[in-house]
């Protein structure tokens, strides 16, 4: 580059407020601050562009700063460029020898002395400046040569023949690596440099005189080299053609190197001059191999790694759409790893994924892509695969991996855990299938490990109902498919009803009402837990304010509160919202917590319950004795009421139940508190008795009434008419109903085995399949042979005309739904 021109720095430090420090210390208009992040990004800089200083951090992840410098100058191009180091001030004597002897001119020590740094870098800027005038210079001197060679153009012949023997020398610089030949107009060679018998192995004799065709000898070269000299012959000079490029040349002992190969066209004295430089780039594209190798291989297992898997995923599922094929994605992640690296060292852990990587890599086929992206996670592209070969894939994998690792003096057993995706089923782009893989793999390590799992098609039916209903919870509100029912909570010394819990209810439009045991978890997965909370919040505001204006003034509503509900910051501002909106009286509402959802946070939580309580909201801890909370914890928490949870009632009235002491314990510690006491799941009147003995203040449970719809409700409890034992037995009538049908599947296998002739044995294998076992699994059940299983389950799939799975789980589900409707009237 002209010294008019910016000079470039290149500045490399993985943190980019470094760079942005170094920038504001160093910056000058004459300057171009070039930024890189890490050792590779700063290699690619150096490819295209020309620098005169390098400032260049020690410490960064992945390729450091010494590696970083021994590729720099490993590199003709770049090896002159001065480095200067930045690194901390705890760096070691040797660790700073080691940069100097990879190349650093200079150390500069972090904190970052801005003076010292500023005056380093323009003293070696000056430096640069210096060599670029000399360059100037001597491109100045060569013009000037030129100018003086065509003066005197008229001299002498003999004169003339010692300009072009001047001309030749200058061409053939004795001192290159590279080989340098000279050659007429027809490609005869002329004249050669040294190098060219250490590249080429010919004598400069045996080179002379030959046509230079016989270094040309493979079909691309030598297309090139007739174009070449064909473009010269036909314009009188190549200009506007290819004089610079990458080929084979061929040795004298036949064999090849690729070489960078450059043509140059002269006239001097009305003769033709042509110069042909080689270069061997071998060492070049080595080295930039091994640069893409480190950037897109695990250095332990030299696996393919993360940043290979993703591209190599996007263009297999580029091609699948193409050729509309199927693709599987396998998430595998160790169980255990962390406990064994932690307990025997990282060097035990390290032979065991080496080990895992040579296991994995003699299981999957040849047109498998198999690469480890973390620690202990390896990630595996199946093309061409359906669900239910990649489910045996899986099992292989599985059993694999299940035998003993024999290192050292140690037999260590490591199971794994694998989440599938099958495109385009569980998703039809790179970032769905992948998030999708990754919660599969979550839900089979949460079901025990050592197991696989395919992304919501169904290991089981229980699972594809979630996935179904996880989807149509999203519209529960808007469709108006929530209701609350209420449950009365009586007072043990009055018989009176001051209180009743709020309970929520989905009414799903195809399996009916479905229990808040099922969807509150998968509402609490989504996050919806907040807008179900709010909502059911606001409906029961809006109850009591209806109650009012009916003149039902002396009831309170408890509501039921999840952990991730309450730990929004934001909730007592927006209970007050929806009090104001509904204009109702805080006092008449309540609001329980489980003690679980106590236990963290401890200084938001009792913040929390003091602003709520000071509105005037009652507050109480539901399920109390099931979780884990000090006494002193819960002597400091702002609380109304102690609900005492159900399965502490159960088998009170065995004087040898330990429930007993457990139960009378807990209402003493509430009195002790000050505090109020509600029994839940009073069933009997001997429990009531025991609560009454014992000064238990309310009870609640199906002694009295079930929870109950509101129309009922107010017709028993607030217009004080008894109608608990009628709406009891409707109650029991809902339960054996729903006892009844609660498992509609057996009822379809038994209309799909009807309707499509599938025989006993078959649907033996389809139920076990429907509870999502493998074939490995299913042939361990019914003592038959895996092949034997797959040959029914492809039977199976023939007969209800479907692929796979989850359209056979699909079509079973659809049976449910219709059994379901028919039983409650749909």
């Amino acid at each position: 580059m002209g010294c008019e021109e910016k000079i470039n720095i290149l500045l490399v430090d993985d943190r980019p407020e470094n760079l942005l420090a170094i920038e504001a210390i160093i910056e000058k208009d004459e300057y171009n601050l070039v930024k890189a992040s890490s050792g590779e990004e700063a290699l690619k800089y150096l490819f295209n562009d020309k620098f005169a200083l390098i400032l260049l951090d020690v410490q960064m992840p992945g390729m450091d700063g010494f590696t970083t410098a021994k590729f720099i100058k490993a590199r003709e191009k770049t090896k002159n460029i001065p480095i200067l180091f930045i690194t901390a001030n705890s760096m070691e004597s040797e660790h700073i020898f080691m940069g100097y002897s990879v190349g650093a001119i200079d150390y500069i020590l972090k904190p970052v002395d801005p003076l010292i740094l500023k005056t380093k870098v323009e003293g070696f800027v000056d430096i640069y400046k210096m060599e670029c005038k000399l360059v100037q210079q001597a491109d100045l001197l060569t013009a000037k040569t030129l100018k003086l060679e065509k003066a005197n153009k008229e001299l002498s012949e003999t004169t003339a023949k010692l300009r072009l023997s001047e001309a030749l020398s200058n061409v053939i610089s004795e001192t290159s690596k590279d080989s340098m030949i000279v050659l007429d107009k027809d490609g005869v060679i002329l004249s050669v440099n040294p190098s060219c018998e250490n590249e080429l192995q010919y004598p400069d004799k045996e080179l002379i005189g030959k046509n230079i065709r016989i270094l040309f000898t493979n079909t691309e070269s030598k297309l090139y080299l007739k174009n070449i000299f064909r473009t010269a012959l036909n314009y009188g000079s190549i200009q506007g053609y290819e004089g610079h490029k990458e080929l084979y040349i061929t040795r004298k002992d036949g064999t090849s190197f690729l070489a960078e190969i450059q043509f140059g066209w002269k006239f001097i004295q009305e003769e033709t001059i042509i110069a042909c430089t080689i270069r061997d780039i071998t060492e070049q594209k080595n080295n930039e191999a091994l640069i893409k190798h480190m950037a897109y291989h695990d250095f332990l297992t030299d696996l393919p790694n993360r940043r290979s898997f993703n591209e190599t995923l996007i263009d297999h599922l580029k091609k699948a759409r193409e050729a509309n094929q199927p693709v599987a994605i396998m998430f595998l992640n160790m169980d255990r790893f962390k406990y064994i690296n932690d307990s025997l060292g990282h060097t035990i852990g390290d032979l065991i994924l080496q080990e895992t990587s040579d296991r994995l890599r003699r299981t999957v086929s040849d047109q498998d892509f198999l690469a480890r992206v973390g620690g202990d996670e390896f990630n595996i592209i199946l093309p061409k695969t359906n669900r239910e070969n990649a489910l045996e894939v899986a099992d292989r994998i599985l059993d694999v991996l299940q035998k003993p690792f024999l290192l050292d003096e140690y037999e260590l057993y490591i199971s794994t855990s694998i989440g599938l995706s099958i495109f385009p089923y569980d998703g039809e782009y790179f970032n769905e299938l992948v998030k999708n893989a990754g919660v599969a793999l979550n839900q089979a390590k949460e079901h025990g490990k050592n197991k696989y799992h395919v992304f919501h098609t169904g290991m089981n039916m229980q699972s594809y109902r979630s996935f179904l209903m996880q989807n149509d919870l999203w519209k529960a509100i808007e469709r108006d498919e929530l209701e609350l029912v209420h449950q009365p909570r009586v007072d043990v010394v009055t018989g009176k009803v001051e209180c009743a819990e709020a309970l929520l209810r989905w009414n799903h439009p195809s399996w009916g009402a479905v229990s808040p045991a099922e969807f509150i978890p998968l509402a609490e997965q989504t996050g919806q837990i907040v807008e179900i909370g709010d909502w059911v919040f606001r409906t029961a505001c809006q109850q009591l304010k209806h109650w009012e204006e009916n003149g039902y003034n002396s009831i309170r509503l408890s509501i039921n509160f999840s952990a991730q509900q309450f730990m929004q910051k934001d909730l007592p501002s927006r209970l007050k919202r929806s009090i104001m909106e509904t204009n109702v009286s805080a006092n008449r509402l309540e609001i329980e917590l489980t003690e679980s959802a106590l236990v963290k946070n401890e200084e938001f939580i009792i913040n929390t319950l003091r602003e709520i309580k000071e509105m005037g909201i009652t507050i109480s801890i539901d399920d109390f004795g099931t979780g884990y909370s000090s006494l002193q914890y819960l002597s400091r928490l702002p609380i109304n009421i102690l609900k005492i949870d159900k399965s502490f009632v159960h088998g009170i009235t065995d004087e040898t139940n330990e429930n007993r002491l457990i139960t009378s314990t807990i209402i003493s510690l509430a009195k002790s508190l000050n505090l109020s006491v509600v029994a839940e799941g009073v069933e009997t009147k001997e429990q009531l008795e025991f609560l009454s003995l014992h000064h238990c203040d309310e009870v609640q449970g199906y002694l009295f009434s079930p929870p109950v719809k509101q129309e009922p409700f107010e017709k028993m409890f607030l217009q004080e008419k008894d109608m608990v034992f009628d709406v009891k037995v409707q109650h029991e009538n809902r339960i054996m109903n729903q006892e009844r049908f609660e498992n509609p599947i057996p009822f379809a296998l038994e209309k799909l085995k009807k309707k499509h002739s599938i025989s006993t044995r078959e649907l033996e294998v389809f139920d076990l399949l429907l509870d999502g076992l493998g074939n490995k699994e299913i042939s361990q059940k019914l003592f038959i042979s895996e092949h034997t299983v797959k040959n029914h389950v492809t039977r199976i799939f023939q007969k209800l005309n479907v692929t796979d799975r989850a359209q056979a789980m699909a079509m079973v589900y659809q049976y449910c739904v219709n059994k379901s409707n028919s039983v409650i009237g749909i």
